[in-house]
């Protein structure tokens, strides 16, 4: 049989009892009381505040993309499906106005990437258009002079 000293012994009856008496408990070490109260920091009003951005506060993400940097990417792209050389034309048109906007904002507009892109598809579609009429004159030509043959 084991003795009550033993660590490894079941408990006793009557289900564990807490430490043997002369060893610590798990109570807090003495001087430790609960915590205290929890208040707002020091220098914040108490009462009921006012949310919203500070003054002079534009927003996380940068400055704001120019809209004519935006409608003149999407003719860029759009003119690959409608009417190629118009839309492509007035990409080039609003591109180069945009580029001046976000040159005149100081910081406040944004959108170079844009513009480029929207300069870079335009020029492709109307070097594309050319090519292709280039093309169809060249066939038409080639193929009257075939037939007339006698």
């Amino acid at each position: 049989m084991s003795t009550p000293e033993d660590p490894f012994a079941p408990p006793p009856e009557g289900g564990f009892t807490g430490p043997p008496p002369g060893q610590p408990g798990y109570a807090p070490p003495p001087g430790y009381g609960p915590p205290p109260g929890y208040g707002p920091p020091p220098g914040y009003p108490q009462g009921p505040t006012i949310y919203g951005p500070p003054p002079g506060w534009q927003g996380a993400g940068g400055p704001q993309t120019s809209t004519k940097a935006i409608i003149a990417l999407i003719l860029a792209i759009g003119s690959f499906a409608v009417c190629p050389v118009i839309p492509a034309i007035v990409a080039l048109v609003l591109a180069s106005s945009a580029s001046q906007e976000i040159a005149l904002s100081g910081g406040r507009l944004g959108g170079v990437g844009l513009v480029k892109a929207a300069r870079i598809i335009s020029w492709i579609n109307i070097g594309l258009t050319a090519l292709a009429v280039v093309a169809v004159i060249l066939l038409v030509a080639v193929f009257s002079t075939t037939g007339t043959t006698s």
